[in-house]
């Protein structure tokens, strides 16, 4: 037989504790659609040879304009820091350097 008191206080304790420990592993709705975007815009974001010879016109536009970085990011639909993204990017890649420097080569 169980003592009154673990009765009237520890059931009441115990069942408020699963209740919110239940509510704490539950995953948010915010959460989850906030991942959910992240992981395709990741997918995205690989470049290929075509998108590195844009942004070797990009970096072209640039140096003949420092003045106007940001307008030209802009006009192009990026912003500073996905260009430095990309921009990495390709540099980690041999091919995608390769399309990059053919492009900034062409264009001179």
């Amino acid at each position: 037989m169980m003592p009154r008191w673990l009765r009237s206080l520890g059931l009441p304790v115990l069942a408020t504790g699963i209740i919110l420990l239940s509510f704490g592993c539950a995953p948010k709705a915010a959460e989850e659609k906030a991942a959910a975007p992240a992981v395709s815009a990741q997918s995205d974001a690989t470049p290929s040879a075509e998108k590195a010879r844009e942004v070797a016109r990009i970096s072209l536009e640039i140096e003949s304009e420092p003045g106007r970085t940001t307008a030209i990011l802009e006009s192009h639909g990026m912003t500073a820091d996905q260009f430095e993204d990309v921009m990495y990017d390709i540099a980690q890649d041999a091919a995608l350097t390769e399309a990059y420097e053919a492009a900034r080569a062409g264009s001179k």
